[in-house]
């Protein structure tokens, strides 16, 4: 039997609160209102929010701005300097062709953005974000560093 609610005005609804928002619903594709978590029960459970913040948008797009770079980069390395690709699984990509191991490095991050994305309250998800830019800073850098001693 479902919960039921009086208000001041005499209606009797459902309480909504009884049940989760779907993964998928018309919130989800058209946006809705929830931005925070506002109540200390709820902040104990995995809850999903309907709108995102700036800050976030900014923290994932610089995480794909990183990613394109590292590829970018990588590129670079090998096509002008004759370097190698580290990681076993963008190496095999790297030997079809600059553009398959572009799309691949790029559907890889995007998959992860989405996923840093929706799971953006789990604490996990804020650690693993953190770490993926400042891995993918590290690797920025040394990229860099490698071509300016390349060109002295």
């Amino acid at each position: 039997m479902k919960a039921r609610v009086h208000i001041d005005d005499k209606r009797i609804i459902d309480d909504r609160r009884k049940q989760s928002t779907p993964f998928l619903s018309r919130q989800t594709i058209f946006g809705g209102r929830r931005r925070t978590i506002r109540r200390k029960e709820d902040k104990e459970n995995h809850i999903f929010l309907d709108n995102y913040g700036l800050l976030l948008f900014i923290t994932l797009l610089s995480l794909l701005i990183l990613s394109i770079s590292d590829a970018y980069l990588t590129l670079t390395l090998v096509k002008e300097y004759n370097a190698t690709e580290l990681n076993p699984i963008m190496a095999l990509y790297l030997e079809y062709s600059n553009i398959t191991f572009f799309l691949e490095k790029f559907l890889f991050t995007s998959i992860a953005v989405f996923i840093f994305c929706v799971f953006n309250h789990f604490a996990v998800a804020r650690i693993s974000l953190a770490l993926a830019i400042i891995i993918y800073l590290g690797v920025v850098h040394y990229e860099i560093s490698i071509i300016n001693n390349l060109f002295r």
